[in-house]
C-alpha cells in the first residue's frame, strides 16, 4: 500500500464492482455477443449490428441526456428504437425480452475464490455496500451474502463521480460519509466521487500506474494498493 493521507476510523466499506472485484471487459463482450446472437435468431439484423446499436445508444443520450446515467434504460431505449428503425414489429416487446437476457448474461462471472474469501472476512468486521455506475447484479454474481445493499446509477441517482450514490449509501448505513471507506479502480468516478461526497477513498491500481500521470492534480486518495489481498490489512 502507498499512503497519501491519514485514515480516520472506518465504520463501513463501499466497493465499486466492475473492474474492481472482477475484470468487466470480457463479461460485457460475451454478453454483447450473446445479445446479438439472440436477436439474430429472431429478426434480420444488419451485418454491423454492434456498431448500429451503439450508434443508437449515442443518439438516445444526445436526445435524452439524463439516460446517460442509467445504463439499463439507455440500452433498452436504443434496442427498441433501433429495432423499430429496422422495421421489426413489436420492437418494444422484443427489447424487453432482450434486456432481461442481457442483464442475466452481464452478471455471469466466476469470481476468484480469494475475492469471496476477502469479502467474507471483511463482512464479519464491517458492513459492506456496493456502489456502481453499471447494472451488475450482486446476487447473480454470488456477492449478495457479503453486502448489506447495492446502489446503482439510474432513475434520480446520477453516476459517479456525482455524490448521489455515495450519499444514498451513507444514508442507508446511517453513518456520516467520513466514516465510510470507498474502494474502486477509477480515479475520477471512484476517488474524486468518494472524496467529493466526504468519504475516505482507496484506489485499486493493479497495473501499477503512476498516480502523477493519471490524476492531473486532483485530490489524492487516502491510499492506493495493487492487490485485493492487501486489503486484509484493514482487518
Amino acid at each position: 500500500m502507498i499512503h497519501y493521507r491519514p485514515l480516520g476510523p472506518i465504520a463501513a466499506i463501499s466497493f465499486d464492482l466492475d473492474d474492481t472485484l472482477y475484470d468487466n471487459g470480457p463479461i460485457i463482450q460475451r454478453a454483447e455477443q450473446r445479445l446479438s446472437d439472440w436477436l439474430a435468431e429472431r429478426v434480420k439484423l444488419r451485418d454491423d449490428s454492434y456498431q448500429y446499436f451503439q450508434g443508437w445508444r449515442q443518439r438516445v443520450i444526445q436526445e435524452e441526456p439524463d439516460l446517460a446515467h442509467d445504463t439499463t434504460a439507455c440500452r433498452h431505449r436504443a434496442l427498441a428504437r433501433g429495432l423499430t428503425a429496422l422495421g421489426v414489429s413489436q420492437a418494444e416487446v422484443l427489447a424487453d425480452a432482450a434486456m432481461g437476457h442481457f442483464l442475466e448474461w452481464r452478471s455471469e462471472c466466476a469470481l476468484a475464490p480469494e475475492v469471496h474469501q476477502l469479502l467474507a472476512q471483511l463482512a464479519t468486521r464491517r458492513p459492506l455496500v456496493a456502489i456502481s455506475n453499471g447494472n451488475a447484479d450482486i446476487d447473480r454474481l454470488g456477492l449478495g451474502p457479503y453486502f448489506k445493499a447495492a446502489f446503482h446509477a439510474g432513475g434520480s441517482r446520477r453516476m459517479k463521480p456525482a455524490p448521489d450514490l455515495f450519499l444514498a449509501a451513507a444514508q442507508h448505513l446511517k453513518l456520516t460519509p467520513k466514516a465510510i471507506l470507498h474502494i474502486g479502480d477509477h480515479l475520477r468516478e471512484d476517488i474524486e466521487g468518494a472524496l467529493g461526497a466526504g468519504f475516505q477513498a482507496a484506489w485499486y491500481n493493479p497495473q501499477g500506474l503512476a498516480i502523477k500521470d493519471q490524476h492531473k492534480g486532483k485530490l489524492l486518495p487516502h491510499f492506493e494498493f495493487q492487490t485485493l489481498a492487501s486489503l486484509r490489512q484493514l482487518l
